[in-house]
């Protein structure tokens, strides 16, 4: 079927096969038949590709979906743009697509489309895949102000990590701030931006992170290095130096995942992370691994470092 989907896109547009003198019942049906999956109004996708998506990756076909569809092009941000962007957040991605409209207008959210009449400056806005989206340091503020204080500094530690190429300083994030105020959530916003770390590695530290300060207990430093007499063993992810006591966030990905296994076994793996452990244990630390189940649950967490040796100093 012919579309006007970007090239590669696997998107097929009821109007077109209007064009074509197809009928688009026809989509219809094979949706009734699970050939097809509408994705939005007028949009379908074959179902064996849209089963095979992600959260992030649907709500990037939902939004090119969006963008062909209308007349005049929406410009994505918050959630919408964190997936265009590829930001990973925690918590469940929303189905609606969000998007910026001037602060004068009118327009209220519904349907698929949630409507922020906040306004957008042209410095802040880029081209991705045909798509107009918010910046990624707009894009941060944004969530900083909407998204829970979690999957905003989630969202802020991947803008701004420092083993990513596309990374941008926090001074950026400042600026940004700093040309909107005042504004709505404008304080909620700062405490994230100033709680923001380039850092943390992945969301399980960052989540971590925002459990751990939530929770009273002491701010951990990040990517402490270690060295014995055979050189350089790695960096921690969190280390206490007041209590000396080392922290390792792992989640699944560490193991499973092919690419950040560089084609080792999971047998091997698993090795070299014991004696990297052994090797730092070594030298006098404590030492406490925790993986996502725990990290994310406050309830597990608190008792998981109470019993390593960490005191809460603060309620909050």
């Amino acid at each position: 079927m012919d579309s006007s989907a970007p090239p590669g896109s696997p998107l097929v547009f009821a109007r077109d096969l209007a064009r074509t003198g197809n009928n688009p019942n026809a989509l219809t049906r094979a949706v009734r038949r699970s050939e097809l999956a509408r994705i939005a109004p007028g949009s379908y996708m074959s179902r064996q590709h849209w089963d095979a998506l992600n959260e992030i990756q649907r709500t990037v076909q939902r939004a090119r979906a969006a963008s062909e569809r209308w007349k005049s092009a929406p410009v994505f941000s918050h959630w919408t743009a964190a997936a265009i962007h590829g930001m990973p957040l925690i918590g469940a991605w929303p189905a609606r697509l969000h998007v910026i409209i001037d602060c004068t207008s009118s327009v209220r959210s519904r349907g698929e489309i949630v409507r922020h009449a906040i306004g957008v400056d042209a410095d802040d806005v880029v081209l991705i895949d045909g798509m107009i989206v918010t910046s990624v340091a707009r894009t941060v503020l944004d969530l900083a102000v909407d998204a829970t204080f979690m999957s905003a500094v989630t969202a802020a530690d991947f803008a701004l990590c420092h083993k990513r190429e596309a990374r941008i300083e926090k001074s950026e994030l400042g600026e940004v701030w700093q040309n909107r105020v005042p504004f709505r959530g404008h304080v909620r916003s700062r405490r994230v931006l100033d709680f923001a770390s380039h850092l943390a590695e992945s969301p399980l530290e960052s989540g971590s992170r925002v459990n751990m300060h939530l929770l009273g207990f002491p701010p951990p430093e990040l990517q402490v290095e270690w060295r014995d007499y055979r050189g350089l063993i790695g960096y921690s992810d969190f280390f206490w130096g007041a209590f000396n006591r080392v922290g390792e966030a792992d989640g699944r990905a560490k193991y499973f995942d092919d690419e950040m296994a560089r084609g080792k076994s999971l047998k091997q793996i698993l090795f070299d992370e014991k004696v990297r452990e052994d090797r730092v244990r070594a030298l006098g630390p404590g030492f406490s691994r925790w993986d996502w189940d725990i990290g994310m649950n406050p309830r597990k967490l608190k008792p998981f470092l109470l019993a390593g040796g960490l005191p809460i100093l603060t309620r909050r």
